[in-house]
């Protein structure tokens, strides 16, 4: 029997529960604690919803990112995170050891690189649910891997028709569709003039990036010539867009 392994990207979760619930929710000294609250009620939920043989919550480390150095306005974009927010980590931080669960984060990598890592490299006998709501996790879902994006309404479940059917290309090729149109969230340019339109069209024609550079030079209008120019920062954008996943 298939066993099961949860993985939250804890960032991710702290946000949407800080965001979702009003800041007026203190302890009695006057500390914050409502993303604390939100956080440990959507756990608590998950756990009695798939009452998992595995728990892991990933975290983004605080130094930078390969990323970084190879793109330096990767996400530079961002504002900082709120002070109420940041005064509740090392409240989560507890709470996620409270529970048994290890908190993992790497120098260099970013949350979504840890969960990545962790679903090569689960026993084959496991399905891993990861808990998110970052569309870049999208690239790890396959038939042993399934992503729910949280919902106060209703989860939205992505197996891998979904994720065809909402991105326009197979999980394995959302960095390519991102490495074309870019990636406004995490400050990727991509090839100026190709939209999400156009960049399905040409992953439709030639299956990857590797083959619509190899054919840049048959691509019509000012899109294809910036391709044709831009080849260089196109496969750059595509490596900031893919999960390492060792």
């Amino acid at each position: 029997m298939s066993k099961t392994c949860l993985i939250l990207d804890c960032f991710s979760l702290v946000y949407r529960a800080f965001f979702g619930l009003p800041s007026t929710i203190k302890r009695q000294d006057g500390q914050p604690i409502n993303a604390v609250l939100g956080f440990y009620n959507t756990v608590t939920g998950l756990m009695q919803q798939f009452q998992p043989d595995y728990l892991f919550v990933a975290s983004d480390h605080p130094s930078p990112t390969f990323r970084h150095e190879l793109f330096p306005q990767y996400k530079a974009q961002r504002p900082p995170m709120p002070m109420e927010l940041k005064s509740q980590i090392p409240l989560i931080e507890d709470l996620v050891h409270s529970l048994g669960a290890p908190l993992v984060k790497l120098e260099g990598y970013e949350a979504d690189d840890v969960i990545g890592t962790i679903t090569k490299h689960a026993p084959s006998d496991t399905h891993c649910f990861v808990i998110t709501t970052d569309r870049d996790a999208l690239q790890l879902v396959s038939e042993d891997v399934t992503v729910i994006a949280p919902n106060s309404r209703a989860n939205r479940v992505f197996t891998p028709d979904l994720v065809k059917h909402d991105m326009g290309v197979p999980p394995q090729r959302v960095p390519d569709l991102k490495a074309l149109m870019g990636d406004a969230s995490d400050n990727i340019p991509g090839i100026p003039l190709v939209g999400p339109k156009t960049a399905k069209h040409w992953l439709g024609l030639y299956d990857s990036l590797d083959g619509v550079i190899e054919n840049a030079h048959l691509l019509p209008g000012k899109a294809g010539k910036n391709l044709l120019e831009g080849q260089e920062d196109a496969l750059l954008y595509r490596h900031l867009a893919t999960i390492e996943q060792d």
